[in-house]
């Protein structure tokens, strides 16, 4: 029985893995949408059906030593079970397109529905934290030292990342929308890639050098004339004359 439990949690972490993997930005989303658990979910059902299926067929994997064996299967079922969850019997053409038929086509309309519930669960604060964070940013002065500064921030974004932010923004740059929808898109491409905490940590870093010419700025107090000119002078006169 502890075999199955070791697998079905091994087999669960494989999805929990490939989830967060493709919504870096705020993976705790993941816990609020249902979609999510029936694919975890899956994954360790199908961990404990193989390991079911390897005990059945006595498959020992050339293993010769007892007190291995049970590791041996139990890793097999959990880490490749999912090798055989993606496999397709056969495929089938329609129209333009090629159809796999087999268990990846449920694999694959599973995060599909994972792909719309966590959007749908993201899109309002997305659109709210990128509202706030980028308020008085200037997309000609942030286009490049924005992203630039927070790739510099992050550690471990792959090169083949770093590629296609750059030409999402050079593409951003070319387009037609006004400046502000701009800054609103670059916001949201950059926090994809770092998440909104960083995201708005380098543009307060970044305020004085991205934000538009006068944003910001403090308007110098008007101080009434010390000759008694001006509207504090004539108030100051009036004053006197009715004394």
């Amino acid at each position: 029985m502890t075999g199955y439990l070791i697998t079905v949690v091994l087999a669960c972490l494989v999805g929990v893995a490939e989830l967060v993997s493709r919504y870096r930005d705020r993976p705790i989303t993941l816990v609020r949408v249902p979609s999510t658990w029936a694919y975890v979910l899956i994954n360790g059902a199908a961990g404990a059906g193989s390991l079911l299926l390897i005990r059945t067929f006595h498959w020992e994997f050339g293993v010769d030593s007892p007190s291995m064996l049970g590791a041996t299967q139990v890793l097999v079922a959990s880490l490749g079970s999912m090798m055989v969850f993606r496999s397709a019997v056969f495929t089938v053409r329609v129209g333009d397109e090629d159809v796999a038929v087999g268990p990846s086509t449920l694999l694959a309309s599973l995060l599909a529905a994972a792909d719309r519930g966590v959007d749908r669960v993201q899109a309002r604060s997305r659109a709210a934290d990128v509202g706030r964070i980028m308020e008085g940013v200037s997309f000609p002065r942030a286009k490049l030292a924005l992203p630039t500064y927070c790739l510099g921030l992050l550690q471990n974004v792959s090169a083949e990342d770093q590629a296609d932010l750059r030409t999402a923004v050079d593409a951003l740059a070319g387009s037609d929308m006004s400046d502000g929808q701009k800054t609103l898109n670059l916001g949201l491409l950059l926090m994809n890639v770092a998440g909104p905490d960083v995201l708005e940590a380098a543009v307060r870093t970044l305020s004085k050098e991205i934000r538009d010419e006068g944003q910001g700025a403090a308007v110098p107090e008007q101080r009434a004339p010390g000759n008694g000119q001006g509207p504090a002078g004539a108030r100051a006169e009036t004053g006197a004359d009715r004394a």
